[in-house]
């Protein structure tokens, strides 16, 4: 990928201008970008858009698993919760954990990255072997495990999904950095004297940013499903808070008879995958037309 940035450090604009010309006229692109715009929006207008509180128990005997119907637009649960409600009030929890998990991983990944790819050397072996060891390990393991030794709550899910995600992210801005490290501007600025923090923070970073950012949305849709995938076990988001994978989770006993429990919230955790998935794949293709060739 070309350099974002000069020896000077100034970003000229011809490429980012290019890349979101090539974007917009991607319509999976745009049509992922509305979805994720969509989701959020959804989660911070989730009081506005149901009258029903997620978190309390209606009269079982008459509320309990209810079908869809006026009032309960996608039914109630086991506990009499209308499923609506748990859904745009659970769309808080999930694309909030993922959104700060990606954002852990990212800068995390992003730091180890640049370092290995500019020190080279030693320090460039032992961080990319601590990374293909950590690679090498089940990822649902380490989280499993984590978990097991410590009491579930969501800061700790958030932590945990994004220690144990930021490895490829490590690895993706190595090479970039790889690349851009013989550069021009690079020899010139090491010339001037500019220190190694300096010319990593300035230079290599920012010149790495398209990347980090399709990085970051393509791992949304993964953490996504592995915080369900938590949650789905048991694991995850603790109850009375909403979150879709809890709910899929908590509507595995009555599939047959209650099936909207576990399927709306399932039907929100595929719309969302796919939409962070075309939205990072346009942003890849739009910031790095070398890889959609």
């Amino acid at each position: 990928m070309t350099a974002l940035t000069d020896s000077g450090g100034n970003e000229p604009r011809g490429l980012w201008s290019a890349g979101w010309s090539r974007f917009r006229k991607n319509r999976f692109a745009v049509a992922g970008a509305v979805i994720v715009l969509s989701l959020y929006i959804v989660a911070i207008l989730a009081p506005l858009l149901t009258p029903h509180d997620p978190i309390a128990h209606g009269d079982l005997p008459k509320t309990r698993y209810l079908s869809p119907r006026t009032g309960h637009p996608l039914g109630t649960d086991k506990f009499g919760r209308d499923v609506l409600a748990r859904v745009l009030y659970g769309s808080r929890i999930s694309l909030t954990i993922s959104f700060l998990a990606v954002a852990i991983s990212v800068i995390a990944g992003s730091l180890v990255g640049a370092t290995a790819g500019y020190a080279g050397g030693i320090v460039d072996t032992v961080l990319m072997r601590i990374v293909d060891a950590l690679m090498a390990i089940p990822r649902l393991f380490l989280l499993l495990t984590c978990i097991a030794l410590f009491s579930r709550s969501v800061p700790l899910i958030i932590i945990l999904l994004g220690a144990t995600g930021w490895m490829a992210t490590a690895r993706l801005v190595r090479g970039q950095v790889l690349a851009i490290r013989e550069q021009d501007f690079i020899k010139a600025a090491e010339a001037l004297g500019a220190g190694r923090r300096r010319i990593m923070l300035r230079h290599l970073l920012p010149n790495t940013l398209t990347v980090i950012i399709v990085a970051a949305t393509l791992r949304i849709g993964g953490i996504i499903l592995a915080e369900a995938s938590l949650s789905f076990l048991g694991l995850g988001v603790p109850s009375p808070i909403p979150s879709w994978g809890q709910m899929v989770f908590g509507g595995r006993d009555a599939l047959l008879d209650a099936w909207w429990v576990s399927t709306f919230p399932g039907i929100a955790i595929a719309v969302t995958v796919i939409g962070y998935n075309l939205f990072g794949d346009g942003l890849r293709d739009a910031f790095d037309p070398k890889q959609g060739a």
